[in-house]
């Protein structure tokens, strides 16, 4: 049972983390066609998502914390390598 939850905290950070990122990274990419308000819009609702999706795994699952670090920063790192984010 306990590895089950490492498995759903990891997959659910990494899913989390990937989106979110992505989202961010792309209106900032392309702040010049969206403009500023659409942009912080996004940039503050996706935030708000990670700070969610962090105080629900420390809410439910605190022992975790450490897979779920590791799960969100490896998709903000591969979320930078991914470049141009179109």
């Amino acid at each position: 049972m306990n590895i089950l939850i490492m498995v759903l905290v990891g997959a659910g950070a990494y899913i989390l983390g990937v989106f979110g990122f992505a989202q961010i990274i792309g209106s900032l990419q392309n702040i010049h066609a969206r403009g500023i308000g659409l942009t912080l819009f996004t940039i503050i609702l996706w935030s708000a998502i990670l700070v969610g999706g962090w105080f629900l795994m420390h809410t439910f699952a605190p022992s975790h914390s450490v897979i779920y670090y590791i799960a969100t920063g490896v998709s903000l790192i591969q979320i930078l390598g991914a470049g141009r984010i179109q």
